[in-house]
């Protein structure tokens, strides 16, 4: 079977970012007991209430949702290590520091249809990225 490399070398030197790394694991997809990415994004952050924090390839920027405090913050997170050749080890995930804020919400059931990225639905835009936290 081959798979398509994404991005070369973004956890290290000859570890690639390949297609089927992107979006949920099989791990949240059993958690949820689900294949629809709208159910297993309710059953993580709406019901459990984790933080996730992701890298979306197509921007290259990194996001995360802090689902800790009312109001529920949104926000671009900042490469906390941006001189590494490594983009998986440019930013820790951690939706607990500063960020440039995107959105709140109120309630975390809005999380879903509120969040626009590039003009990308929330779905889309996971669809499309590598989930680097979700605790």
């Amino acid at each position: 079977m081959s798979r398509k490399i994404i991005i070369k070398d973004f956890f290290s030197k000859g570890e690639n970012l390949y297609e089927d790394q992107l979006g949920w694991t099989k791990r949240e997809k059993l958690e949820a007991r689900s294949l629809v990415s709208k159910e297993i994004f309710f059953f993580e952050i709406v019901t459990v209430g984790l933080n996730l924090a992701f890298y979306y390839v197509e921007d290259d920027k990194f996001y995360g949702i802090h689902t800790e405090n009312v109001p529920i913050i949104v926000k671009e997170l900042p490469r906390d290590n941006p001189g590494s050749p490594y983009i998986n080890s440019q930013c820790k995930g951690d939706t607990h520091v500063d960020g440039k804020v995107l959105f709140s919400f109120n309630k975390a059931e809005d999380l879903w249809d509120g969040i626009i990225i590039n003009g990308k639905s929330l779905e889309e835009v996971l669809r499309r990225s590598f989930i680097l936290t979700l605790d």
